[in-house]
């Protein structure tokens, strides 16, 4: 496994996944413009390919990333990398996790505080 490349910052972002093996949902539990940290509801194995569709609360509408795979996977969480997403979503991305001085970490409220319900570890 190599060095993630870029920082991440915590978030809690709700996410429709979709995957060769089926669709479910998952959470971001942090993010970087190339890729996260997560929990999802549908197995997924190392090298599967996913296309995701992240709600961000601030935003009016999705992220879409539409193709990125799962690099590692450990105790129930998924690290996966962002392969191809538009320019647009490129940078909203990275102004997310730019964050302002004496910022809060951007939490979607639904998940503050809790992990997804439906993801067995």
């Amino acid at each position: 496994m190599q060095p993630r490349c870029r920082t991440r910052i915590p978030v809690g972002y709700p996410a429709n996944i979709q995957s060769d093996t089926g669709t479910g949902e998952g959470v971001l539990l942090d993010l970087s413009p190339t890729g996260c940290r997560m929990r999802s509801d549908i197995d997924l194995n190392i090298g599967a390919y996913l296309a995701l569709q992240i709600d961000v609360a601030q935003e009016s509408a999705p992220l879409a990333v539409e193709v990125s795979v799962v690099r590692w996977r450990k105790d129930g969480y998924l690290g996966v990398e962002f392969l191809r997403y538009s320019q647009g979503v490129r940078e909203r991305v990275t102004n997310l996790v730019t964050p302002a001085p004496n910022a809060e970490p951007l939490v979607h409220a639904t998940y503050a505080g809790s992990p997804l319900s439906a993801v067995a570890a």
